[in-house]
């Protein structure tokens, strides 16, 4: 994402929230009207044919992601972006192999050496659009034209600026106040403020280029011109621009001793607060709740997909690895009490966290609400201090029960702690449970080298800025909480820091593909209706057809105008043998 947009400063290390937040006040009545929202709906919502309700929302993530690709200068990054992945077939072995990119890594940064490189080809479609051809010609899904225009998208700006960037370095013209010419680029038809936005992009590219080859003075000047030209309330690319640059001054800091590589910048969050926030109850996600597509299709698909693996169990046992408010549960328990066959004997939730008292308050909240639907529930605080200490025992398992997983944006948050990752994925094997639902950031930020970060974070994050923009007015407090703690944090941590520090780890589905392989887990194929659940809810939203729905093996990638932005997974467990 994350993955993963917070305010670190309002958590403490057990997840608790302490002190005020602009979120606070909406806490107990964004839960209220949820819960409420529930209670009102008794139709099954997930009987085919039945209309989706609005109320059955669950909270959005939006996280800085990661890759592992090798590339040496930004031209080279920039020009992969457009090709397939090449780990794709490095993990094709006829044995299952370790998986470097989660496990054990040795971070090492390629050496950065610039070297020219013809991509243009590969940005067909941006020169399309500047001669009068159809921008989205390449691309086979049919994208209508945002409303007032068919303006470029912040993302289409950031390739554009690549493009000129790289013409420049071929024609060796340095000088990134070089007025746009003809020669280097046609930008006829595009409208003053996009010609401003890709100037301020190419800005950014060539201060980040400065940075990869420790010219720090240079890059402080450029980065000063791009403070001047970005705001935090300004369009997407200005928004972007903005913390892409302070990411990349504090880099500048930590490298030049000006900053301690052990404390925070302007009283950010340290590297554990950042792990604890991610996985906390955080409010904002309340707030977002009703806002924003993506939180909807996380919870109907995860949903869908847990109901068809359990639909004739009489004895159903789940486990949450990161349960938050729960309010991804209350869709489930209202399709368990509307089935006409298989009545429950037994439901059980699991929830593993550190702080008992929120996941008690969410369980109570779950409890109650079963007992208005007359399911027999009960609800266990899983509590550990730490996840290495996890172990099967602790979830009390009866005989005959039947066992899902559900995890939402955990694992990634687990990627920087390996060994704590094993051990997760140790007691899932121990389990076997009949299903495990995995939800996390798609996107290629897990390289040990810099400028591979910087390019693949500027692409995801330029599509998250659009995508916030299209859902949620400039002025919309949630907005401007959501980008200027959490997102910015996110970005900060991508490109300012660097080992144990760094803990914004994500990877694509292919890389956990791997993983799980490890552990006795093989993808399975979700239900068509899963996906067709997800379209119905797109079209509840004005903007919703440009979000994109797409197959990676049998999962479900989730996107914003044709860039990944989320993966949806469901594993079942393979006994060797």
């Amino acid at each position: 994402m994350l993955s993963s947009p917070f305010s670190f400063q309002c958590c403490d290390c057990d997840g608790a929230q302490h002190g005020d937040t602009p979120f606070q006040r909406f806490e107990e009545e964004c839960i209220d009207d949820l819960w409420s929202g529930y209670n009102s709906y008794h139709d099954g919502p997930f009987e085919k044919g039945t209309p989706l309700p609005s109320s059955e929302q669950q909270c959005f993530q939006d996280l800085a992601v990661m890759d592992d690709m090798q590339l040496d200068t930004i031209s080279a990054a920039i020009q992969s972006l457009d090709k397939p992945l090449a780990l794709e077939t490095q993990i094709q072995q006829p044995v299952v192999p370790e998986t470097p990119e989660l496990i054990g890594s040795k971070e090492k940064a390629s050496p950065v050496t610039f070297s020219s490189l013809d991509i243009l080809n590969n940005y067909r479609s941006s020169y399309s659009r500047l001669n009068g051809e159809k921008l989205y010609e390449p691309i086979d899904r049919v994208m209508q034209p945002v409303e007032g225009g068919n303006e470029l998208s912040t993302e289409e700006v950031i390739r554009i600026a690549a493009v000129h960037f790289v013409q420049v370095s071929t024609h060796k013209e340095s000088d990134p106040f070089m007025p746009w010419h003809p020669a280097h680029f046609s930008l006829i038809g595009l409208t003053n403020e996009e010609r401003e936005n890709i100037g301020l992009a190419n800005l950014l590219l060539v201060a980040a280029e400065k940075v990869s080859n420790q010219q720090y003075d240079r890059a402080s000047n450029l980065l000063q011109e791009c403070h001047k030209r970005s705001s935090k309330t300004g369009n997407p690319v200005q928004r972007a621009v903005f913390y892409f640059t302070d990411a990349l001054q504090e880099r500048i800091d930590r490298e030049t001793g000006r900053l301690s590589s052990k404390v925070p910048k302007d009283g950010g969050m340290t590297a554990q607060e950042l792990i604890k926030a991610l996985q906390s109850d955080h409010p904002l996600h309340l707030a977002l709740h009703k806002k924003l597509p993506f939180s909807q299709i996380k919870e109907f698909t995860s949903v869908q997909t847990m109901l068809d693996n359990v639909a004739t169990a009489r004895k159903i046992h789940l486990i949450d690895l990161s349960i938050k408010h729960g309010i991804q549960w209350a869709g489930f328990l209202q399709a368990l009490a509307t089935r006409s066959t298989c009545p429950i004997d037994r439901l059980k939730i699991s929830a593993i966290g550190t702080s008992e008292e929120a996941i008690t308050a969410t369980g109570n909240r779950l409890v109650s609400f079963a007992e208005t639907l007359g399911l027999p529930l009960s609800f266990k605080a899983v509590i550990v201090s730490d996840i290495k200490d996890l172990n099967e025992d602790m979830f009390e398992l009866e005989e005959g029960e039947v066992i899902g997983v559900q995890s939402l944006m955990f694992m990634s948050s687990m990627i920087v702690r390996p060994d704590r990752l094993e051990n997760v994925m140790r007691v899932m094997h121990k389990l076997k449970p009949q299903i495990m639902m995995v939800v996390d950031v798609e996107a290629k930020l897990n390289s040990p080298s810099f400028i591979n970060r910087f390019t693949e974070a500027l692409f995801f994050h330029s599509a998250l800025f659009d995508f916030l923009d299209s859902f949620l007015k400039r002025d919309d407090e949630s907005r401007m909480v959501a980008e200027g703690s959490f997102i910015s944090q996110g970005i900060r941590n991508i490109i300012a820091t660097e080992g144990g520090e760094r803990l914004a780890r994500y990877v694509g589905v292919h890389v956990w593909r791997s993983f799980f392989a490890r552990y006795g887990f093989v993808e399975t194929q979700m239900n068509e209706w899963s996906h067709y659940q997800a379209s119905l809810l797109l079209k509840q939203f004005a903007n919703g057809h440009f979000c994109t729905l797409d197959k990676n093996g049998k999962s479900l990638t989730v996107g914003w105008k044709g860039t990944p932005m989320l993966f949806l997974s469901a594993w079942k467990f393979h006994q060797a043998g």
